[in-house]
C-alpha cells in the first residue's frame, strides 16, 4: 500500500472516530428531546460521510452497516418513522460495531467481523417500522412512564415476514424497503474520500512531543544561563558586555517562556472529547441497573494537556459506574427518603489557578464508613485496632486500596475490587490527585486535581539540612519565618497555629527519611494546600523560585517515597521534587480527625 493511501486511511480513521465521537451525545440528546431534525440532520450526516468514505476505500461492511442505520436515520428525519428505546437501543448498536470495525481497520489485524445478525437486525426495522400521515410531534409520557410514539395517527403496514428478510441478500435491501444501493443515495455518485479542513493541519504526536521535550531542555539552558549572567552582573557591573549578554539572556528568557506556552496550547484540548462519551454511558448502566439518572455535564470546553485527555477518561468511568452502582439509591429507596425519583450525576470541569479540576457529584446515600472499614477488616487490608482510630478522612481513602469492595456479588459493572484502584493509578500517574467528601443520604464529591502542565512547571527550592528538594509551587498557600516556641505539640503531632487555625506541622528531613542535623532557632513553614486539606512543611532555608523540567525517576515508588521526579537546576545541581498529594494523601491521613 503506498504512503498516500496509508495518509487517506488514517485521516478516514481519525475523522470517522471523531464523527462517532459526536453522533453518541447526540443520541442521547435526541432519546430525551423526542423527534428533533436538527439534531437528526447533524447525526445523518455524521454517518453519511463514514459511509461514503468506507465506500471509496473498499470497506463493505463498514459501508454495509453505515447504509443501514442510515436508511433508518433518513425516514426518522422524514418523520416516516417512530423514535422508540428499541429502536434507539438498535441504532446505537450499530454505531457499537462501526467503532469495532474501525479499531480492527487502526491496528491492521485482518479480523472480518460477522455483521450479518445485526444487519439483519437493522432491515427488520427499517421494514416493519410504521410510517405517520402527519408530521412529527414530541413524544409524551403515559400515565404508566412508558415513552409513547412520538408521532400521532400511526398507520401500521403489513411487517415483512422474518423469512423473506433471510432470504434477501443483506447487500441489496428487500423491494419493500426502497433502499437505495449501498455507497449512494437516490443515483448519487459515491462520496468523495476525507478532505482535512483547510485551516487544520494533523501532527503525528510523537513530533509535537518530541518539540516538547526539546523546549524542555531549552527551559534547562535557559535557566542555566541566566544563572551565570546574573553572577557575571554582581561581579563584573560595569563591563559593557556583560550588560549586552545580560540584555541578550532575557531576550531569550521571554522568547522561551512564549515558545513553552506555544508548545503547551498545542497539546491542549477541550476535555469535551472526554465528557461527550459518558451520556452514553449513564444511559447504557441506568437501563442495566434499573435506575433513572439525570446526567448533567458543564465545563466541556475546559482545555487540558493531550495526555490528561488519554489517562483521564478510565478513571472517570469508574467513578461515574460506582456512584450509579453505590451510590444511587433505586426508585422506591429516594421515594421513601423524600428525594426526587431520578437521580442526579453532575460531571464540572474548571481551572483554578495552575491545576484543572474535574469533579462527579452524586445525590445518592454517600459512603457508609463503617461498612467501608468493616470490610477492609475483613481483607486483612488494615487491623480491627487501625480501624477504631481511623479518621473518617483516611477510611474514605480505603476504597481506592487494590483489592477493596463492598460489593456482597461480583457482577458486570462492580465487585471485583479494580475500579477505584484504576482511578488513584491513572491519576498519580498524571501527577494529581483525587479527593473524596461524603454526607449520608446527601451524596458524594470525588474531585480530581491535574496539573495544568504535566513537563514544566514553577517550583519553590528549598534546603533542609545540607539536601536542596524542589515544591510545586501551586499548591503552596504562603511561607512563614517561625521560630521554635511557635510550633506546639497536640497528642504527639507538631501543629501551630496561623491566623487562628490550627495546621500540623511535618519535618521535610523526617517525611524523606532522614535524621535532622540542624536544630536552629529560626525555621521555615511553606504552608500547603490541598483540596481542603492545609499543613506545613518545616524547611530550614528558602532558596527562591524555578521553573523546571520534570525529569521521571526509575525504580522508585513515587508513591510512598513522595517524591515526584527530578529536575537539574540553574546551577547545574540535580534536584528531587516532592509530591505534595502523596504527602497529604498518607502523612496528613493518619492523623485522627
Amino acid at each position: 500500500m503506498s504512503d498516500e493511501m496509508e495518509e487517506i486511511i488514517a485521516d478516514f480513521i481519525t475523522e470517522s472516530e471523531e464523527s462517532l465521537d459526536k453522533i453518541d451525545p447526540l443520541f442521547i440528546e435526541l432519546e430525551v428531546k423526542g423527534y428533533d431534525r436538527e439534531i437528526l440532520n447533524d447525526i445523518f450526516r455524521s454517518m453519511h460521510t463514514i459511509k461514503g468514505a468506507a465506500g471509496f476505500l473498499g470497506f463493505q461492511n463498514l459501508v454495509n452497516v453505515a447504509h443501514r442505520s442510515e436508511s433508518i436515520l433518513k425516514k426518522l428525519r422524514e418523520g416516516e418513522m417512530m423514535l422508540t428505546k428499541p429502536l434507539m437501543d438498535v441504532i446505537l448498536k450499530s454505531v457499537d460495531m462501526l467503532r469495532i470495525l474501525l479499531q480492527h481497520i487502526k491496528v491492521k489485524d485482518g479480523i472480518e467481523e460477522d455483521t450479518s445478525a445485526l444487519q439483519l437486525e437493522l432491515e427488520s426495522v427499517l421494514c416493519g417500522s410504521p410510517s405517520v400521515t402527519t408530521p412529527p410531534e414530541v413524544s409524551t409520557q403515559s400515565e404508566a412512564g412508558q415513552q409513547e410514539p412520538i408521532h400521532p395517527e400511526v398507520v401500521h403496514p403489513e411487517v415483512v415476514p422474518q423469512e423473506a428478510l433471510h432470504q434477501a441478500p443483506l447487500a441489496e435491501p428487500a423491494a419493500s424497503c426502497q433502499l437505495t444501493a449501498p455507497g449512494t443515495e437516490q443515483g448519487a455518485a459515491p462520496a468523495a474520500p476525507p478532505v482535512s479542513q483547510t485551516q487544520t493541519l494533523r501532527v503525528d504526536i510523537n513530533r509535537i512531543d518530541k518539540v516538547m521535550d526539546l523546549t524542555g531542555e531549552v527551559v534547562l539552558v535557559r535557566n542555566r544561563l541566566l544563572n551565570i549572567v546574573n553572577y557575571l552582573e554582581r561581579k563584573y557591573a560595569d563591563d559593557p558586555h556583560v550588560e549586552n549578554l545580560f540584555e541578550t539572556v532575557s531576550f531569550l528568557d521571554l522568547v522561551t517562556s512564549d515558545m513553552q506556552l506555544a508548545v503547551m496550547k498545542i497539546r491542549m484540548q477541550p476535555i469535551k472529547k472526554v465528557f461527550s462519551k459518558f451520556p452514553r454511558l449513564v444511559r447504557d448502566i441506568s437501563a442495566a441497573l434499573g435506575k433513572d439518572v439525570d446526567l448533567k455535564i458543564s465545563g466541556e470546553d475546559t482545555e487540558v494537556d493531550k495526555s490528561v485527555v488519554e489517562q483521564i477518561g478510565d478513571p472517570l468511568v469508574h467513578i461515574i459506574r460506582n456512584a450509579m452502582d453505590h451510590g444511587l439509591e433505586v426508585t422506591e429507596e429516594r421515594r421513601l427518603k423524600g428525594k426526587p425519583e431520578k437521580g442526579t450525576i453532575s460531571i464540572s470541569a474548571y481551572q483554578k489557578g495552575n491545576q484543572i479540576v474535574i469533579e462527579v457529584t452524586d445525590d445518592g446515600k454517600g459512603i457508609n464508613l463503617e461498612k467501608v472499614k468493616r470490610k477492609a477488616v475483613e481483607k486483612s487490608l488494615i487491623s480491627e485496632e487501625e480501624a477504631m482510630r481511623m479518621s473518617d478522612e483516611s477510611a474514605t481513602n480505603l476504597i481506592f486500596l487494590p483489592g477493596f469492595s463492598t460489593a456482597e456479588v461480583a457482577t458486570e459493572l462492580s465487585g471485583r475490587g479494580v475500579g477505584m484502584d484504576v482511578v488513584k493509578t491513572n491519576i498519580n500517574k498524571l501527577n494529581g490527585y483525587v479527593e473524596v467528601t461524603t454526607k449520608k443520604d446527601m451524596g458524594s464529591v470525588f474531585r480530581i486535581s491535574i496539573p495544568l502542565t504535566l513537563a514544566i512547571i514553577q517550583t519553590l527550592m528549598v534546603r533542609t539540612d545540607s539536601s536542596q528538594y524542589a515544591i510545586p509551587l501551586a499548591p503552596i498557600e504562603e511561607t512563614l519565618k517561625v521560630s521554635k516556641n511557635e510550633i506546639s505539640y497536640v497528642a504527639g503531632q507538631k501543629v501551630m497555629v496561623i491566623r487562628g487555625r490550627v495546621h500540623p506541622v511535618f519535618e521535610l528531613a523526617e517525611m524523606l527519611g532522614k535524621r535532622r542535623g540542624n536544630d536552629s532557632e529560626n525555621r521555615y513553614a511553606v504552608v500547603v494546600s490541598i483540596g481542603d486539606r492545609r499543613f506545613c512543611i518545616a524547611v530550614d532555608e528558602l532558596l527562591g523560585q524555578e521553573e523546571v523540567v520534570i525529569k521521571n525517576i526509575d525504580g522508585i515508588d513515587t508513591d510512598s517515597s513522595y517524591i515526584l521526579g527530578a529536575t537539574i537546576t540553574g546551577n547545574g545541581k540535580v534536584v528531587l521534587i516532592l509530591d505534595l498529594a502523596a504527602i497529604s494523601r498518607n502523612v496528613l491521613g493518619t492523623i485522627k480527625a
